[in-house]
């Protein structure tokens, strides 16, 4: 069992997250893995775990205790199914609720990590302003995969869900993990890999030429990544993308 601590920059008042760039929410999700594994470690990370292990958050010195709903189908405000949600209830307020839909979901252990850790993402970010606006009732919904890639205007629900989604990708396989793995699987498959600056990997590591990486080269690498880490091959091209492991990278893959 854990407790997970995080702090961040935040409007006093409300508590209200403000504005990361990629690299701090990064930052604060690797420690959150750190705390939840007891150290750092290229494996998986599965839903079952952060549900075992997270027993409480402190997220800007606000205490929130997780209780999880791996059972019960989940649905938005229109009545239409999604995968998982994050809600805070003023009637509890030590407690924070996350739920996982198994009808979405369904088979897939992969897409059972990433909603958990988006939702968890959502815990720590708005939480606290959720516990010091006394909300009645405060609500995130995660439709579906899809979701985790959200675009959108720059408004406070696109900061929430952008947090969530970058909080997720930082647990489920942080940089310098990825970027190590990376290298090392990709130069026993004979990977052509370049010097380049600018990642958020390892300091002095290389990163894949995209110019000359082949689907073939590509498939087998994403899917022995995504296995080492538990989670999709998608997953692991924008992981690779964002943490820009891929110089010169070629449109319309995957």
């Amino acid at each position: 069992m854990a407790v997970v601590t995080a702090s961040f920059p935040n409007i006093p008042s409300t508590g209200e997250a403000r504005p990361l760039p990629a690299s701090a929410i990064w930052s604060i999700a690797r420690e959150a893995r750190r705390q939840l594994c007891g150290g750092l470690w290229a494996k998986p990370l599965p839903a079952d775990a952060m549900i075992r292990r997270v027993e409480l958050l402190v997220a800007n010195g606000i205490r929130l205790v997780p209780v999880w709903d791996c059972q019960s189908e989940v649905h938005d405000e229109q009545g239409l199914p999604v995968a998982g949600a994050c809600e805070y209830d003023s009637d509890s307020p030590e407690n924070i609720y996350l739920s996982l839909n198994p009808a979405v979901i369904g088979e897939r252990p992969d897409l059972a990590a990433s909603t958990a850790a988006h939702e968890l993402g959502h815990a720590i970010f708005d939480g606290p302003a959720s516990v010091i606006a006394c909300r009645s009732k405060a609500r995130h919904v995660t439709p579906d995969e899809r979701h985790f890639d959200t675009t959108g205007p720059k408004n406070e629900e696109y900061w929430s869900e952008y947090r969530a989604n970058e909080f997720m990708g930082g647990l489920l396989a942080p940089p310098d993990l990825l970027h190590r793995a990376m290298v090392m699987r990709a130069r026993e498959f004979g990977i052509t890999l370049i010097n380049r600056s600018g990642h958020a990997g390892k300091p002095g590591y290389p990163v894949i030429d995209g110019q000359v990486w082949d689907m073939v080269e590509q498939d087998a690498l994403l899917d022995d990544l995504a296995g080492m880490f538990g989670v999709s091959a998608a997953f692991i091209w924008v992981r690779l993308n964002k943490y820009r492991f891929v110089a010169n990278a070629q449109p319309g893959r995957v």
